[in-house]
């Protein structure tokens, strides 16, 4: 039951900011209009934050404190970032270091209302975008998802493809922040990883 409520918090929290202009401004922009100062990482991370799952955030604290944020374990993690940047750690290291992801492959039928939702479709098939799950699949309707960029909401799992999806454990962090990072099991296609010189773009 307290895994459900976790999940409504980051649900309700996604879907009162999908339209947000920036963290601190919540003057609306309209559906499919772009969101350059407020993307789709940070949007995820803040609604995970909302509900508690990022120990030491909230989801209204400074953009600075997402771009360097320090997980118990000691790991420094730029949570305004999916894509793979080396060095940095992401958005989907930290869920896959802290547990509280796992990434089941390409499953909508399996999506769960606060579970996440990257995108792979970046130069070799690498990670490009993530969403947050509002909607679970319903009869033949995949689930819908909510995310930032260009401001979408309740738009289908498929809508950027091909798709993972990573399933939320809201209270896989009860045990304390594991520093042995899980493998999760599903391949994401091969390719070169690109190189941003001057660091990543919030």
């Amino acid at each position: 039951m307290q895994a459900g409520l976790l999940r409504a918090v980051e649900v309700e929290w996604a879907e009162q900011h999908w339209a947000d202009t920036a963290w601190n401004d919540p003057t609306p922009v309209a559906f499919g209009a772009d969101q350059p100062k407020y993307q789709c990482a940070e949007y995820v991370a803040r609604a995970l934050a909302a509900a508690g799952l990022v120990p030491g955030l909230r989801a209204d604290d400074p953009q600075d404190s997402y771009f360097h944020y320090t997980a118990p374990s000691g790991t420094t993690y730029d949570l305004l970032l999916i894509s793979d940047l080396p060095p940095y750690h992401t958005l989907y290291d930290y869920l896959m270091d802290s547990r509280l992801g796992s990434d089941v492959g390409d499953q909508p039928a399996g999506a769960r209302p606060g579970d996440v939702v990257v995108t792979y479709a970046g130069p070799g098939g690498t990670r490009s975008h993530t969403g947050l799950v509002v909607t679970a699949q319903d009869g033949s309707a995949e689930p819908t998802v909510d995310a930032h960029n260009r401001a979408r909401q309740h738009y289908g799992y498929h809508y950027y493809a091909p798709s993972h999806l990573v399933r939320i454990d809201p209270l896989a962090l009860s045990g304390g922040f594991d520093s042995a990072p899980a493998a999760s099991g599903v391949p994401a296609p091969g390719g070169p990883v690109p190189q941003d010189p001057i660091g990543p773009q919030v």
